[in-house]
């Protein structure tokens, strides 16, 4: 099952794409260049591990003559970054294949190896899980830290050995490590104090206070928020501000945009897309069950999925699928017990009880393998992005003047068309002003750095084949058509999500003037649509139209 869970996460990788993975890359090539960033609070376990892989591609390059010196990588680097975001990507591939393992051994310890099996088996085939699994970013690898430290956490309540002690550090250490790549996994405290309450029967008293193995948990779990980043030690206010200011992401509406879905009701959403209705079914009396009997293997499971179910869903402007990946495997164990239990309830002989658990599994699992083939297939072809890229270099004359949708900086939504000296200027000055200022989702100013770094690095080798690009800044600085023409501006780069998500009726009340840019697009006569590049069932990514300005 293991290397059915890693051909799957690992499958496609070569065309899967999220534009957060330049943010994780060019934070990590800074690491490697001396730069710690300290101020940067979160996900510096996963860039330091993904640091220390690209110096040993510099020093293997380098041994065989590829690089010459740092500067030399650098430079060939930042033009065909594809092996940086290769290695991120098998590091994701690895991480999510080791959730599926850890779920096993979560399962094991807590009900049985069949509940284990289970259990992974329904991870294995997690589409969320499954398409993080293929991108350089952090949340794979959060996964499998947590369920790490969760492992340890289950070990205290089921082991009355001498290695108990072991069990307390090592669930801190994890839970330390965790915290440090995403504050949502504090959660882990809850069950894990569960754990320790189950030792001294659930009183609460100074000797359970007192006790070394607590007092090792919190030890150990504050080296893990240390080995994440050292600068806890350096200048601890910091942190604690970062961690405040983090939580305000969550709860601040951001450039004056709203999401007009709550998150509870998304999640539940998700469940159901996710899992399909027999699948959810068993989750729900899984749940009920637990509740029911309130064994202390069901209690520590619930003692992690209400509390991060109810931390998630609280916020209307931060609500994405991937926020739900560390919650699965725990959803899915009560669903494995479950499962079982009511097999073992038949009283069948082993030879029928493996046939009913056989037969259960194809039908619980046809939905969920049913929409990760549709996402390997998607990822079989090129991106669309990749598409509208190829296009635009194959039909439109290189130093053309063109309007894309894309982010402020490297952060971009956009086909990935090389910019010409001139752009690259007025995007580095665009950037410094946001310096100057910051904003609420970078409050460390740590993508602006990056992206200043990556546009002076591409001043060094600007090609012939390139573009007078300007950014909308996703959308929310547009002017109108007139004014594009008036500026010479000869092609529009629209995106759907972008154009979507700006026509809508919240946005069109607070910004109307960059609605109705938008809105025009397909009535104004002065713009003509030329091509539409749409995603396929080979062909994963957003849909993009490309208008010509008369």
């Amino acid at each position: 099952m293991l290397i059915s869970a890693f051909v799957i996460r690992i499958w496609g990788i070569w065309n899967a794409e999220s534009t957060d993975e330049y943010n994780e890359v060019f934070e990590a090539l800074r690491v490697c260049s001396g730069q710690l960033n300290y101020e940067r609070w979160f996900k510096r376990f996963y860039l330091y591990i993904l640091s220390a892989e690209y110096a040993l591609l510099y020093i293997g390059g380098w041994l065989v003559g590829l690089y010459s010196s740092p500067l030399d990588f650098a430079a060939k680097v930042i033009r065909d970054m594809s092996p940086l975001f290769m290695i991120g990507r098998l590091t994701s591939a690895i991480m999510g294949t080791l959730t599926v393992y850890m779920t096993y051994l979560i399962g094991r310890s807590l009900f049985s190896k069949t509940v284990g099996v289970v259990a992974a088996l329904f991870l294995c085939v997690n589409t969320v899980n499954v398409e993080l699994s293929h991108y350089a970013r952090v949340d794979a690898t959060l996964c499998a830290i947590v369920l790490i430290s969760f492992y340890y956490i289950a070990k205290i309540i089921k082991d009355d050995s001498d290695l108990v002690s072991k069990y307390y550090m090592l669930a801190g250490l994890f839970a330390g490590i965790a915290f440090q790549n995403k504050i949502p996994a504090i959660i882990l405290i809850i069950p894990f104090m569960y754990a320790h309450l189950t030792r001294f029967n659930y009183r609460i008293s100074l000797r359970m206070i007192l006790n070394k193995n607590l007092l090792f948990f919190c030890s150990l779990f504050f080296g893990g928020i240390i080995i994440g980043n050292p600068a806890v030690l350096i200048a601890p206010l910091k942190f604690v501000n970062g961690v405040i200011s983090m939580g305000q992401v969550f709860t601040t509406p951001i450039n004056e945009t709203k999401s007009e879905h709550i998150g509870y009701i998304v999640y539940l959403l998700y469940f159901y897309k996710e899992l399909g209705i027999p699948l959810l079914l068993l989750a729900i009396f899984s749940i009920w069950k637990a509740i029911r009997e309130r064994r202390s293997e069901y209690l520590i499971l619930l003692s992690f999925i209400v509390p991060f179910y109810v931390l998630m869903g609280a916020s209307s402007y931060m609500v994405g699928y991937s926020y739900m990946i560390p919650l699965m495997p725990f959803l899915y164990l009560l669903c494995a017990e479950g499962l079982v239990s009511l097999v073992n309830k038949l009283k069948w002989d082993q030879s029928s009880a493996s046939k009913a658990l056989c037969v259960a599994l194809v039908v619980l699992l046809a939905y969920p393998i049913f929409n990760v083939g549709t996402l390997l297939l998607s990822l079989s072809g090129r991106s669309t992005r990749y598409l509208a890229k190829q296009w635009i270099e194959q039909n439109i004359v290189y130093g053309s003047k063109l309007l894309m949708d894309s982010g402020k900086t490297i952060n971009s939504t956009a086909p990935l068309i090389s910019q010409n000296r001139k752009s690259i200027l007025r995007t580095i000055e665009d950037i410094e002003k946001y310096l100057e200022k910051g904003d609420l989702l970078d409050a460390t100013k740590m993508v602006d750095r990056n992206a200043i770094k990556y546009y002076e690095l591409l001043l060094k080798s600007v090609p012939d084949e390139s573009y007078d690009i300007t950014s909308t800044k996703f959308g929310l600085d547009v002017k109108s058509i007139e004014y594009y023409r008036e500026h010479d501006f000869q092609y529009f780069v629209i995106s759907d999500s972008m154009k979507r998500n700006r026509t809508d009726e919240f946005f069109t009340m607070r910004a109307p003037a960059i609605a109705h840019f938008y809105k025009s697009l397909d009535s104004d006569p002065r713009v003509q649509l030329i091509k539409a590049i749409s995603p396929t069932s080979v062909n994963i990514g957003d849909t993009y139209y490309i208008y010509k300005v008369i």
